[in-house]
């Protein structure tokens, strides 16, 4: 699922808007028209140790976001939400995302809330739900022929607890 959230991150990230400007040095941005709170929190599509902290979310102040985007300098943001707002390591990238970068210059990039609400694309979902099916049919056949096979009865607890835990993962899968 990490794979398929990894390879949908570009759908999902929260996309700048260039603005033209012909003599200015810097490049100049804006949030895009949607984007309307007062109140930005957004996501990281993974995860980075940010000021000694495991970050999943930075909140930051409109006004300063724009003004980033705007004029540059130094760019500030709540880590998962709360303390004091964090001097941040923040650039636009080349497919113009935000992308923050950690110490290591390890970059994650920010995508709004509910952007990836889409889940498993349709092809994905009938392939779990056929190996569903074929899950059910082989645990089916082991149940009716378990009283003829010839093996102690722990094996056959282990045969039927790792059938289990690859139901439990396609019905994890399934909920993605």
């Amino acid at each position: 699922h990490l794979q398929l959230q990894q390879q949908q991150s570009d759908k999902t990230a929260l996309t700048v808007i260039r603005l033209g400007g012909i003599f200015s040095r810097r490049q100049q941005y804006q949030l895009p028209v949607n984007v309307t709170a007062s109140t930005l929190t957004l996501l990281l599509q993974k995860p980075l140790k940010l000021h000694d902290m495991e970050v999943v979310h930075i909140s930051f102040e409109r006004n300063a976001l724009e003004q980033w985007l705007s004029k540059g300098g130094e760019i500030r943001g709540k880590l998962n939400g709360i303390g004091f707002a964090q001097k941040l390591n923040l650039e636009v990238d080349s497919a113009q995302h935000l992308v923050v970068r950690d110490v290591s210059l390890q970059g994650s990039t920010l995508a709004l809330p509910g952007s990836s609400a889409e889940g498993l694309p349709g092809e994905i979902k009938q392939q779990l739900e056929e190996l569903e099916s074929d899950w059910r049919k082989q645990h089916a056949l082991f149940s009716e022929q378990q009283k003829c096979l010839f093996i102690p009865g722990d094996w056959l607890g282990r045969i039927e607890a790792s059938l289990q835990d690859v139901s439990a993962q396609i019905r994890q899968a399934q909920q993605c």
